[in-house]
């Protein structure tokens, strides 16, 4: 017999015996937990010290006598090991005893299912172990098969849903508003977006038959608007119309006419209120109102207005607000100028100058033209200010903000407000509910309707007790929010005049001398200033 790992074989004659076979070119030496476990289940004792010992110095096979005198014969056995994860099968086998029966295929194959294995078996393995046995030697009889993913669902959008799209920036700085290409025009007929559907993937299946499942897959499912149909095998959406598309903060195709205003908003217009963009070629009036659920263009000046725009702001000649001016935009907002104007953008802003206005821009804020001036008012960016100038030689207040998010920073001081505005009420009621207690414990009668004022107040006291305790809890989950916050970058090219105040996060700086070519940045617990170039 050709054999490489070391293996035994009990032999029954006037006492029990077992041969040993010590290893052959390399194999490997006698596995003795397999070996003691082996007698242990037929109760066969045996001089482990010497029975080493003879191990250790065999170059041959050899015959040792145990302390048992008798046992019955024993077939061959086969040892099924089942991996943990199910996904492999490796027996091992024992020869049998003198008298002992030889395991046959058949007898291999239902030995492997009664412990168990029943899926991926491999016939050549088993042939292979039969038509040339090796004991005490691992084969991997049973393989499982593994689960195949799939991939998640995923929509391919063919226009441009891009909110972060800048019009072109000339060489000196300033913006060509006449080639912004930032709306996403389509033609009727034209495809929107591809579904490219989902994958389930393959089930696998261990060993012992159970079935694997593979990863879950997202599903999709187009959202969009009016005007919008989808195609017969439901993975194209083409729009009905001629106009343009975006992509909403909910992920909806929306596509819309443009509403175009050949002259100027004013009296023979009145207010403007539309679904899709806004178009203005003239000049909108003071006092004027214009919303869209899209963009909003204007090819004059606006004075006095109120714009209030979900996609983006466009205003070629800029705006002067007279202090009652707001431009409220979903995403990016570009004007000339912005002076005495209330202004909040869902992207960036970009401007040649902003003057005495309170600015507030989840992105970017942008004033870099030859001058680009920031003079007066406050100046918000979740991310970045770049500016060539901030403040004035007169000293001008002005103060610049980044780091948290502008919406945040709004909740939060509206917040503060509150709390404070309650307190406050809480205060005087307290007053007036502690009178009414002393009155009633001195004796005194109350009148029915100062009775029922006891009462109201009594009851409005516990209704702000509550609700004070709300207010604190999101002022101080606002408060945590702020604080998770990065930081962002104020960065000026030219100078910085005295008198501006610099704020990252929560950390402020108030500039006492001018710097020139500079950015701040925080550090640590403090704003410091680092050279630009």
């Amino acid at each position: 017999m050709v054999y490489r790992n070391a293996f035994f074989q009990m032999l029954i004659k006037d006492a029990v015996y077992i041969k040993y076979f010590p290893p052959r070119e390399g194999g490997d030496k006698l596995n003795l937990d397999e070996f003691t476990s082996y007698l242990n289940s037929h109760s066969i004792e045996i001089d482990y010290k010497e029975f080493s010992k003879a191990v250790i110095a065999a170059k041959e096979p050899f015959i040792f006598k145990t302390n048992t005198e008798r046992t019955y014969p024993e077939a061959e056995k086969m040892i099924v090991k089942i991996s943990e994860d199910g996904m492999k099968a490796v027996c091992r086998f024992i020869p049998p005893s003198t008298g002992g029966r030889i395991m046959h295929k058949e007898d291999l194959l239902k030995d492997l299912e009664f412990n168990g294995v029943k899926f991926g078996i491999i016939e050549a393995e088993v042939d292979k172990y039969i038509n040339n046995k090796q004991y005490c030697t691992d084969y991997i009889m049973a393989v499982g098969k593994n689960a195949v993913n799939g991939h998640d669902a995923k929509i391919i959008y063919k226009f441009n849903t891009d909110l972060q799209a800048k019009p072109k920036e000339n060489d000196d700085g300033t913006v060509d508003f006449y080639d912004l290409d930032i709306i996403a025009s389509v033609s009727e007929g034209d495809e929107l977006a591809e579904l490219i559907k989902e994958d389930e993937g393959t089930p696998g299946m261990d060993v012992r038959g159970r079935l694997i499942k593979p990863a879950k897959v997202e599903k999709l499912s187009f959202k969009y608007g009016r005007d919008i149909s989808v195609s017969e095998d439901g993975l194209h959406l083409i729009s009905n119309i001629t106009g343009h598309a975006i992509l909403d903060h909910e992920n909806k195709v929306k596509v819309s006419n443009i509403f175009t205003v050949a002259k100027d908003v004013d009296i023979s217009t009145g207010d403007i209120n539309y679904d899709g963009n806004v178009e203005v070629r003239g000049n909108v009036i003071n006092g004027f109102k214009i919303t869209a659920t899209g963009d909003v263009i204007i090819g004059g000046t606006a004075e006095g207005v109120q714009i209030t725009a979900g996609g983006k702001i466009i205003l070629k000649r800029g705006i002067r607000g007279m202090g009652k001016g707001i431009l409220k935009s979903g995403s990016n907002i570009v004007a000339k100028f912005v002076e005495n104007t209330t202004v909040q953008s869902g992207g960036y802003i970009m401007a040649d100058a902003i003057i005495y206005s309170d600015v507030s821009a989840k992105s970017d804020v942008i004033v870099n033209s030859r001058k680009g001036y920031v003079n007066g008012g406050t100046i918000r960016s979740e991310t970045r200010i770049r500016v060539k100038n901030a403040g004035s030689e007169m000293g001008t207040r002005t103060s610049m903000e980044v780091g948290v998010d502008p919406s945040l920073l709004r909740r939060y001081k509206t917040v503060q407000n509150k709390i404070e505005e309650v307190m406050k009420r809480m205060e005087v009621s307290s007053k007036s509910i502690e009178l009414y207690k002393r009155k009633l414990q001195n004796g005194d009668k109350l009148s029915p309707e100062k009775l029922s004022q006891f009462k109201i107040l009594a009851m409005e006291y516990k209704q702000d007790s509550e609700k004070i305790v709300s207010l604190q809890e999101e002022f101080m989950y606002i408060h945590e929010e702020m604080q998770k916050q990065d930081g962002g970058v104020i960065e000026v090219g030219n100078r910085v005049y005295p008198g501006v105040k610099v704020v990252v996060v929560d950390a402020t700086l108030y500039v006492r001398n001018e710097v020139r070519g500079v950015k701040f940045v925080r550090d640590g617990a403090d704003v410091i200033a680092k050279h630009l170039y």
